[in-house]
């Protein structure tokens, strides 16, 4: 974990220092002209005072002790504090991306159990035929499909058409709030948990089929073990190790993800502040932002790989009884 935070966080910072000098774009009006009231002796305090006129291996260290030290000082746009932007951004996105996997792991094992079950048969094919169809449609093509249809009062004004909460969110007691807050998310969980149907459930499938032709399995049938316990117990256990690892690689995607979903719904999530902040080419909310994406997707990762021997008792994680 540790060789690949430092090059993911490595890569971020050579990359925003591509970029054109961020002093010199705040000088620039709407039409790309410099600004003739700046002086250059101002443009010099302002790089000074951000540290760009240091060598770029000094701008790499102040990196890495700022985020070693937590300390992202301020936003270079708004001048708030950068790990408060962070603290208010990252429940949201943390909570969508939860509620996300519920809902795509709790649909789409038991759809490819049932698939493998009914490998084949009529209705099979048709959800084959369904679930690839919405794996095949772009999110943020979806997401504005939703918008138009279902918010804004064009067609029908059933959801809010962005946000998190109502203007009258304050006036609401515990449990409308939590009605409030689900109403606001519904349609970008929709757009989340759509296109993972297909491929996770197809990857169910595929799993089961293959737990249900091994060995184990003709043994379990031999003793004369219920079909049932045959299924459930043995056959779902062994098939959920690689479910597991799907989970690994799930996590980044909805983080990537996240950037375009609360950019379309305006949610004030990691996403949305990321979308912002590199838009607005402020790199130490960027770098905040990239750290603590990492860390968590790291962290899902190790997890994952945790559950193994949670799923199987035959995988030890300790030295001892690998060696």
């Amino acid at each position: 974990m540790i060789p690949t935070f430092i090059g993911i966080v490595t890569i971020t910072f050579f990359l925003t220092k591509l970029r054109p000098d961020p002093v010199l774009q705040q000088m620039l009006n709407p039409d790309g002209i410099k600004d003739t009231s700046a002086s250059e002796q101002y443009i010099e305090q302002l790089r000074h005072y951000y540290g760009y006129d240091k060598p770029l291996y000094y701008q790499y260290y102040v990196m890495w002790k700022n985020i070693l030290t937590l300390d992202f000082s301020a936003s270079r746009i708004d001048h708030r504090p950068v790990l408060q932007k962070v603290k208010e951004a990252l429940p949201i996105t943390i909570g969508l991306n939860v509620i996300t996997i519920f809902i795509v792991y709790i649909i789409s094992v038991p759809l490819g159990i049932y698939s493998a079950l009914n490998d084949n048969s009529r209705l099979d094919r048709w959800l084959t035929l369904i679930l690839y169809i919405l794996y095949s449609l772009p999110t943020f093509w979806a997401a504005l499909l939703l918008l138009k249809y279902f918010s804004g009062g064009d067609y029908l004004d059933l959801f809010p058409l962005n946000g998190l909460t109502s203007d009258y969110f304050d006036e609401l007691n515990i449990f409308q709030k939590m009605g409030d807050i689900f109403w606001h998310l519904f349609l970008p969980i929709v757009v989340s948990v759509y296109g993972a149907f297909a491929f996770l459930s197809r990857f169910v499938k595929n799993s089961f089929m293959e737990s249900l032709k091994s060995e184990y399995i003709r043994t379990a049938r031999a003793k004369g073990l219920s079909h049932r316990r045959i299924i459930y117990v043995h056959a779902m256990r062994n098939s959920l190790i690689p479910v597991i690892t799907m989970m690994a690689g799930l996590l980044p995607g909805l983080f990537g993800g996240s950037v375009i979903i609360e950019s379309i719904f305006s949610l004030p999530g990691m996403g949305k502040l990321a979308y912002d902040s590199i838009y607005s080419n402020d790199e130490t909310v960027i770098m905040a932002v990239v750290s603590f994406s990492a860390i968590l997707t790291l962290l899902g990762i190790l997890l994952s790989d945790i559950a193994y021997a949670l799923v199987d008792p035959r995988i030890k994680l300790d030295e001892t009884e690998t060696s």
